[in-house]
């Protein structure tokens, strides 16, 4: 990855009237750095990634990136728009978030930048990864004086085209290298979409709320703790592919901006804990424990407080979005438009943070 992913990042710093600090990092428009302020006094990151921006090409997990230009799966790499069919990265068997070169590790153009502001911008060519149209997006970041991170995106083509942008940092809310599966979960969700092995979404709904022999893994419209060890996921039927949460939530009502989607706490850590709160227009989020950072591949993530490599389950990513492989849920088309020319993707995440 390192001869694709150059150095040299440019970073910005926001700031907020509590203390709160992020930075965002030029290279795949990426948030490097969110710190909170605690009891105390003290400031503690909730992201898990690379110490220095340099070593981002040093992970594969897409720490903390916006991802494009489509976000998620895409079956067989292929899709048909405007009456004609793509092959986009590679057409390998499942091509990930964008194929081979997505968004994230493409330079993002500055175009402006205050203390608590920064846009974003980046050109897509036709035929950028197999995609059609020429796509320009542009990324907004501002924070509030709340503790909210908000990202708007704004992405337009003059060809149709599928388009699903989004954020993809790991957060570790306890402020440390550590499992996140003592972490509290509450979605506003009822339903997932079921995968098959390559977790590719085969187009049925599975509804957690509709299990009363037991506890459901995937029902958290109660605040519920992820679990109590790896081993609570063995044996799910949901899980079997997974070893853990990688899959999308269905929001109610196909969106609701105005509630968030996701709530998530920590533990404890000197007498405070940190509720992320995330709201979003999007009609799905992914939920992933982290089930495979750093496993099988060269590359390694180190943990940017021990020196450690990062482990499985030490970070957990909460991705809104359109549903995954959408191009070939045609039942669910009108929840997951594709951008066209006269149609641009439009969409807003807030990660919203609050000592507690």
């Amino acid at each position: 990855m390192s001869d694709i992913f150059p150095q040299n990042p440019k970073l910005f710093t926001l700031t907020n009237a509590s203390g709160m600090e992020v930075t965002i990092m030029d290279w795949g428009a990426t948030i490097h750095s969110i710190k909170v302020p605690v009891a105390g006094g003290s400031k503690r990151e909730m992201l898990i990634g690379p110490a220095r921006p340099e070593d981002y090409h040093r992970q594969n997990c897409y720490m903390g990136a916006t991802i494009g230009r489509y976000a998620n799966r895409i079956d067989k790499g292929t899709f048909t728009a405007a009456g004609k069919t793509f092959t986009v990265g590679g057409g390998k068997d499942v091509v990930l978030h964008g194929g081979e070169v997505g968004f994230d590790k493409c330079r993002f153009v500055v175009e402006s930048s205050t203390s608590s502001t920064v846009v974003l911008k980046h050109h897509s060519p036709d035929g950028d990864e197999g995609f059609p149209g020429n796509f320009d997006l542009t990324v907004s970041y501002s924070l509030g004086d709340d503790g909210a991170l908000r990202m708007d995106y704004l992405g337009t083509c003059d060809h149709e085209c599928p388009a699903c942008i989004t954020n993809h940092s790991y957060f570790n809310l306890n402020g440390h290298q550590s499992s996140v599966l003592g972490h509290v979960a509450q979605f506003n969700s009822e339903e997932i979409l079921v995968i098959d092995s390559r977790a590719i979404p085969t187009g049925k709904v599975y509804r957690s709320t509709a299990r009363t022999d037991r506890t459901d893994n995937f029902n958290f419209t109660s605040p519920k703790k992820l679990a109590d060890s790896p081993a609570d996921f063995e044996g799910d039927e949901n899980m079997k592919y997974t070893n853990g949460y990688d899959h999308a939530f269905l929001i109610r009502d196909g969106g609701n901006a105005s509630v968030p989607c996701a709530t998530i706490t920590g533990e404890k850590i000197d007498g405070t804990q940190v509720k992320l709160e995330v709201f979003t227009d999007y009609p799905a989020i992914q939920f992933y424990s982290g089930n495979a950072i750093n496993q099988g591949t060269p590359e390694i993530a180190i943990a940017r407080d021990t020196g450690k490599p990062y482990g499985p389950w030490e970070g957990f990513a909460l991705e809104p979005e359109y549903y995954p492989d959408a191009p070939h849920l045609e039942a669910f088309r009108a929840l997951n438009p594709p951008v066209t020319p006269e149609q641009p993707l439009k969409r807003f995440i807030t990660y919203k943070f609050t000592a507690i």
